[in-house]
């Protein structure tokens, strides 16, 4: 299944597999912003994307409705 990261600068990196995607986003924290993000560094923003993707950020409510009894 396809990796995917998303940067705030609209990059997308894309692999395969978490090796790839550490690479591509190291890579591109190297080149377009000038970070030098270790293995670890990277591997945690990829496993933050993807808990991002995977869960919603916020939990529905139930809407409650005011009856005639209550006003």
């Amino acid at each position: 299944m396809e990796k995917i990261l998303h940067c705030e600068c609209g990059f997308e990196a894309r692999a395969e597999d978490e090796d790839g995607l550490v690479a591509e986003v190291r890579r591109h924290a190297r080149d377009a912003h000038g970070m030098a993000l270790s293995h670890q560094e990277a591997l945690l923003l990829a496993f933050r994307a993807g808990l991002d993707q995977e869960v919603p950020t916020t939990i529905p409510r139930k809407r409650r409705t005011q009856t005639n009894e209550e006003e």
